[in-house]
């Protein structure tokens, strides 16, 4: 074969796009984006701080709800709203014909969308038929008393048992449509249901449901789920990530826990250590405690005041943490984002976006043909900095404030759309930043401004 190399050069480069072709044929690769500049655009550098943003605050250390009125908060959330649950009060025997319904409808619901194994193929029909198999559906029992029990390690949540994922495109891998949530150790569990393998339970915790590794769980009685959840001493993990480990010296690693983890308090020490009580599975699978030592500077005693200071340094504690769908990697996607900082003063908010637009105070509600004149103006004069969330379809954000007429929010972001002279670029964030309301203008899927259509605070009910 004639050297490639000895050809002229106007060959050379016309053979190009026909090697690319060739040879993306020949392997699977993962799907390739461009990347976001480090400085966003419309941001300056002193933005990235909770500091700035407080200085801009009317009222940064009013308290906005007392302890007393979150709890009210909390149940309205719970019982009127019922977008959270406490584990304690599923009623036992659970129907089992809900159950069955809830899990033929997921299997029948995926089985009819297009989606792609990590390889890149397309799902077979085989994989469903499984999946089926190993739900158990022919053994749930016939109102089964419900079994409780405890996360004892950092557990993803899946949509079926299985570890293996399904994207909506081929090679797109930072999105497992199988991802549903992932829970931190402590989170309370109703058990409802074992698969075929017995490698999997099916369970609800306060903000879903699905199926979770058997190991990653500890059952217990009623009363002992009461007592650890309701323990009147507690800490709260106030760091974006808390390292637990099992002895004084710190060097027996355990696992770590997001923000806004609750754990019980067993003592603390004069050495910068504090001791909480641990959730941990026997060998038979049931409930025993250990002693964790985790940092002082990386809980509080009890929940945080409900300020917009509290919540902004929050916040920013978790500026520049990697973006994880449904939890992936360990991390949080946009709604969990909001969940863990509003969980550090006590605040339950659901797991989902849509649902935790329906929490608060309705401060602005648009349609898609809104001016955006209508938006900025409801921003300035109404939205207020570590109050007010902003909600997209399929995104939510917190709102910072507003400066030289534009309008800030903090937000866990995967990815915005910059207009090109061929079309849209994609460019991936993949983590929490401040930006501006107009990233994205321009593009065929507007400004974030632009696909803003609720507006809400957390102060009223």
């Amino acid at each position: 074969m004639k050297n490639v190399s000895n050809l002229p050069p106007f060959v050379r480069f016309a053979l190009i796009p026909l090697f690319l072709l060739i040879t993306s044929g020949c392997a699977s690769k993962e799907k390739l984006y461009y990347a976001a500049p480090g400085l966003l655009p419309e941001t300056e550098q002193n933005m990235k701080t909770a500091g700035f943003w407080i200085s801009h605050h009317p009222f940064p250390d009013k308290i906005i709800l007392t302890k007393k009125e979150i709890r009210t908060l909390n149940l309205h959330i719970e019982d009127e709203l019922e977008l959270t649950k406490d584990i304690t009060k599923i009623p036992s025997p659970f129907s089992d014909e809900e159950l069955l319904l809830s899990l033929e409808e997921s299997i029948n619901r995926f089985h009819k969308e297009k989606l792609y194994l990590k390889d890149g193929s397309r799902v077979p029909p085989l994989f469903y038929r499984k999946m089926k198999e190993n739900m158990n559906l022919d053994r749930i029992p016939s109102k089964a008393k419900i079994r409780f029990g405890l996360i004892v390690h950092y557990a993803d949540q899946r949509v079926f048992p299985t570890k293996e994922g399904l994207y909506a495109k081929p090679k797109d891998i930072d999105f497992d449509e199988l991802q549903n949530s992932a829970l931190d150790i402590g989170t309370p569990l109703a058990v409802l249901h074992t698969s075929s393998d017995g490698r999997w339970y099916y369970v609800i915790d306060p903000l879903d449901s699905g199926w979770v590794e058997v190991e990653r769980v500890a059952l217990c009685s009623l009363e002992e789920l009461k007592e650890f959840i309701n323990s009147p001493s507690f800490v709260v993990i106030t760091k974006s990530k808390a390292a637990v480990f099992l002895n004084s010296s710190m060097t027996e690693y355990h696992d770590y826990m997001r923000m806004g983890v609750k754990l019980p308090l067993y003592k603390r020490t004069g050495s910068g250590i504090v001791q909480v009580i641990l959730p941990f599975r026997e060998t038979d699978g049931t409930l025993s405690h250990k002693t964790g030592y985790i940092r002082k500077e990386e809980i509080n005693r009890g929940y945080l005041s409900y300020t917009a200071r509290i919540i902004l340094q929050q916040a920013f504690e978790l500026l520049n943490e990697p973006y994880g769908w449904g939890g992936m990697y360990g991390e949080q996607d946009c709604s969990r984002f909001i969940q863990e900082v509003f969980a550090t003063v006590g605040i339950f908010l659901p797991r989902n976006s849509s649902k935790q637009a329906q929490v608060g105070f309705l401060v602005g509600e648009y349609s898609g043909d809104t001016p955006e004149e209508i938006k900025l103006e409801t921003l300035a004069g109404e939205a207020i900095g570590g109050i007010t969330l902003l909600k997209l379809r399929g995104h939510i954000m917190l709102f910072l404030g507003t400066v030289n007429g534009r309008p800030y929010a903090i937000h866990d972001i995967w990815a915005y759309r910059d207009k090109a002279w061929w079309g849209d670029i994609v460019r991936v964030v993949n983590r929490v930043a401040v930006t501006d309301l107009s990233l994205g203008k321009g593009s065929k899927k507007g400004s974030l401004l632009e696909r803003l259509y609720i507006i809400l605070s957390l102060i009223h009910i």
